[in-house]
């Protein structure tokens, strides 16, 4: 039974009523879901608040600007995967109850997309002591060996230690009933990769965070997707990131149905920028979800989840 409930948000200024179709058994993984995207962490690399800073306490009192760093968590009926290891990683797994894991994705080596990877330990101790699908391009696979050296090597492994199993991206790949293509984004002296998701014949999902810009032929690629994720630093510009205003543009190119805005630095107050966007456009925030089925995008908020898991 479909549980009508009404959000209310600020969209381009106004004041707008958007009711949500929301099923309970959603909630609790029945077949009604078809993927699930979730906002792990949606901050900078520093995340928000940042250390040794004074802020308005209306500014700390919204959870909306509490941001963690940037991950998120893609789920289908037969398929759980994350995107980045944060320093955050083992936080935003118990925030959000996740207990099995099929494959990490990497979109970059930098500290803040990759530093909570050795807790993946607990997710290879409840397969047995199986190793854990680790994908990245050739360049971050390097990195990643360098930094987890202990980890990246020939068995065998002690129980209960993280036991990564390394696939080199060169093209395409399938991870359960998700096909999953690249995307080579510029991220200043090195490349970050983005993925996009295809989900039972359809592009459904585009994540692409850690760039400076899209490349025409992404665009091409996704052009009216359903869901697509853009990194949107800060209001002015910077030399590796997408400002907001570069991000916005890319975004009209893009056209997806729904378009969330993700790496946000403490610039953002999220209830007062948000009213100032366009329509479609949200700047994400840590533990939003998102489903997508075959004829509709809903957004979850997380008061509403832990509302019908109690």
């Amino acid at each position: 039974m479909n549980s009508q409930i009404t959000h209310k948000c600020l969209e381009s200024g106004s004041q707008k009523f958007i009711t949500f179709q929301i099923a309970q058994a959603s909630l609790k993984g029945s077949t009604y879901m078809q993927l699930k995207l979730t906002f792990l962490g949606t901050g900078t690399s520093q995340g928000v608040p940042v250390i040794a800073k004074e802020y308005p306490p209306e500014f700390l009192a919204n959870p909306k600007n509490h941001r963690t760093r940037p991950s998120v968590l893609i789920q289908t009926l037969k398929t759980t995967l994350i995107i980045d290891t944060t320093p955050e990683f083992r936080i935003q797994m118990l925030r959000e109850k996740v207990m099995w894991l099929d494959a990490v994705l990497v979109t970059h080596p930098h500290a803040d997309h990759v530093m909570g990877m050795d807790d993946c330990r607990r997710f290879c101790e409840v397969k047995g002591d199986a190793p854990l699908p680790v994908y990245a391009s050739e360049e971050t696979m390097n990195h990643l060996k360098r930094i987890f050296i202990y980890a990246f090597r020939p068995g065998p492994h002690p129980s209960g230690y993280f036991i990564p199993d390394p696939h080199i991206i060169t093209g395409p790949f399938t991870i359960g009933d998700l096909e999953v293509i690249p995307l080579e984004l510029p991220h200043g002296h090195i490349t970050s990769t983005g993925y996009v998701f295809v989900y039972e014949g359809k592009l459904r999902l585009a994540y692409l965070t850690d760039c400076n810009s899209v490349p025409d032929h992404a665009i091409n690629l996704i052009r009216d997707i359903d869901i697509v994720v853009l990194d949107a630093l800060r209001k002015h510009p910077h030399p590796t990131h997408m400002c907001l205003q570069e991000a916005l543009r890319t975004a009209e190119k893009i056209h997806a149905k729904h378009t969330y805005l993700t790496h946000l630095t403490h610039h953002y107050d999220h209830d007062v920028d948000q009213a100032t966007l366009p329509p479609g456009v949200w700047l994400a925030y840590d533990g939003l979800h998102v489903t997508c089925s075959e004829n509709r995008i809903e957004q979850i908020h997380p008061q509403l989840c832990r509302m019908f898991q109690q």
